[in-house]
């Protein structure tokens, strides 16, 4: 299985893998169904700090980029969307926009920015 990646439940901003060099738009906190945590740079394969996220639940599992999680719970968030670019195929000009812009308003408002910048 190749690279895959969602969007922060926070700010529909895309989650990257440790191997892009974006920082702050790769350390995350996965939230789980079952009220877990966890904290860490995401690898783009399934796992946080080489912890392996359950599979079954990755639906449902919420990614909040870490500079904009403030304390929420799992119930308290929206959803984490697919990330379109699989959190590695991503244009350097998108994730300029990204930082610069620092969230979308919705997973549309994303799709648009991304079908501009990466296609």
């Amino acid at each position: 299985m190749g690279y895959f990646s969602k969007t922060c439940a926070k700010t529909n901003l895309p989650v990257v893998a440790d191997s892009v060099p974006y920082d702050e738009l790769n350390v995350v906190i996965a939230l789980l169904p079952n009220g877990d945590k966890l904290e860490g740079s995401y690898d783009g394969y399934g796992r946080i700090n080489d912890i392996e996220l359950p599979m079954d639940d990755w639906e449902e599992i919420k990614f909040v980029l870490k500079k904009h999680y403030n304390g929420e719970q799992y119930h308290e968030l929206g959803e984490s969307h697919r990330e379109m670019g699989q959190g590695f195929f991503l244009s350097p000009a998108f994730l300029k926009l990204c930082i610069k812009k620092g969230g979308f308003k919705d997973y549309p408002a994303y799709e648009r920015a991304f079908n501009k910048h990466c296609y």
